[in-house]
């Protein structure tokens, strides 16, 4: 196994089921995002029990996205001026040891919703700093020409976690309230283990000259601005993400509102994250065919149409069926993006800037949580989805007139 920047060592192009490294990360990933997905849905979930107030339920959960999002810069910095594999084992070790604090403080019946605050800020803090290392590790662990195929199994792996976790998490919290939080615990623990496992120097070969981490962070900025294309996605890529958070958020509000059982609101998350697992599996035969103008315009402008359908369906559990519908091209436009970062990323810079395009990403989406929690208490879950359909056409409207996106040159993002 090589370390970043000895790609003359990197295995040859064989199956990544042959990749002793990429292996070990995808299956250690696998559980402690399945974990992390149990933990998401059981967050509101506990805020519930404990309140019974879907506001504060929404504000814990804009807080610890609201923390993440604050983190995002100065941790991709952070990524690239440690050793990854490194900082990976300190996160998972951190995450394991503060979810089973949590589980026992609810055994104990010390849990306030204050402590669950805290504790997600803290765990949401440390995923932070965890995931643009594991990001930035990738080519260092596969070659240049399977990094479309590595990432589009990254995605698959991400969607199935998203498709088991919340499922599991429902059921486990019926059974009691610590419990999926000390599930998480194990899926961190477990992650560590086999992040221990893969050999190798992750660190740049050649570091640059370090400055000021402002700086450093400000570097990684002005390099993702200079690409045109990037800069047209991450105009779009925040109303999408918060109209799609915000759609799910509110599902399970809602749900819980109307009396639905915590398996059942599982199982309808569980669902709704298969389109994403569908849209992994075909992204490698989607690379080539598929320009990214096209697929962002039809995420967009048809996920506003399934927002609306769902708004009609909600608090019926068919409401998964047309929100899976808007996942199915994410993997191949996530893929084709990632892949095209980190080809033109110098590899010293490869967490900061992959954090800065997760940041912009995702900005707007911390105030999902709370816009679903404010819009289910004072008006309803179908007004609430509503809001988000229409924050989802905005998107498509600006995905059709905005120039990056019309001049991409294929889907994996070519400078213009």
């Amino acid at each position: 196994m090589s370390g970043i920047g000895q790609a003359a060592d990197v295995p040859g192009l064989v199956p990544l089921r042959r990749n002793a490294g990429f292996r070990m990360l995808w299956i250690g990933q696998l559980l402690s995002d399945a974990g992390s997905q149990i933990g998401l849905l059981a967050y509101p979930l506990l805020i519930l029990a404990l309140t019974h107030s879907a506001v504060l339920a929404g504000v814990v959960g804009t807080a610890r996205a609201s923390t993440r999002l604050c983190l995002q810069l100065p941790a991709g910095a952070l990524a690239d001026r440690f050793d990854r594999r490194r900082t990976m084992i300190i996160c998972d070790t951190m995450r394991a040891v503060l979810m089973t604090l949590l589980g026992l403080l609810i055994v104990a019946r010390l849990a306030s919703w204050p402590v669950v605050l805290v504790v997600s800020l803290i765990e949401g803090g440390a995923s932070a700093l965890f995931d643009p290392a594991a990001t930035a590790a990738l080519p260092g662990i596969v070659p240049d020409g399977q990094l479309e195929e590595a990432w589009a199994a990254t995605e698959a792996r991400t969607y199935g976690a998203s498709l088991v976790g919340p499922a599991l998490g429902g059921v486990l919290f019926g059974l009691g309230r610590a419990v999926p939080f000390l599930a998480d615990a194990v899926s961190y623990a477990v992650s560590f283990g086999t992040v221990c496992r893969i050999r190798g120097r992750f660190r740049p070969q050649q570091a640059a000259e370090r400055k000021a981490l402002w700086r450093e962070v400000a570097d990684g900025l002005e390099l993702l601005w200079q690409v045109p294309t990037l800069r047209a996605v991450l105009i779009t890529a925040p109303l999408m993400n918060f109209a799609f958070n915000g759609v799910t958020f509110t599902i399970t509000l809602a749900l819980r509102q109307h009396g639905t059982s915590t398996a059942v609101i599982g199982l309808v998350q569980a669902a709704i994250m298969t389109g994403g697992l569908i849209g992994a599996v075909v992204a490698p035969r989607l690379q080539g065919r598929l320009r990214l103008a096209t697929a962002v315009s039809v995420i967009t402008l048809t996920g506003a149409l399934l927002f609306c359908a769902a708004a009609l369906l909600i608090p019926s559990s068919l409401v998964a069926a047309p929100v899976a519908m808007n996942l199915l091209l994410a993997p191949t436009v996530n893929a084709a993006l990632f892949a095209a970062m980190l080809r033109r990323t110098p590899e010293e810079m490869r967490g900061r800037l992959s954090n800065s395009v997760v940041m912009v990403a995702t900005a707007l989406a911390t105030l999902a949580p709370l816009t679903a929690g404010l819009l289910v208490q004072r008006v309803s879950g179908a007004w609430a989805i509503g809001a988000f359909a229409a924050t989802m056409a905005v998107a498509g409207a600006l995905s059709l007139i905005l120039p990056g996106l019309r001049q991409a040159e294929s889907p994996a993002v070519a400078p213009d």
